[in-house]
């Protein structure tokens, strides 16, 4: 990847402010609304955020 953030962590590739994989924008992240990211990393949030709306659906239920 080609951007600089404090919180990268090089040896494990993750984020370790947020302690998982680097997804430069996500929620949580420094970068967050920075940075232009490629429509790659765009479908990875997208999909990233549906799967967080699941799993909060499914708290709600609970």
């Amino acid at each position: 990847m080609t951007f600089s953030c404090p919180h990268y962590d090089y040896n494990a590739e993750g984020c370790r402010k947020l302690k998982v994989e680097c997804i430069p924008g996500r929620v949580g992240c420094v970068l967050r609304g920075k940075i232009k990211v490629s429509e790659d990393i765009e479908k990875r949030l997208r999909e990233l955020e549906k799967t967080n709306t699941r799993r909060k659906k499914r708290q709600e239920v609970l």
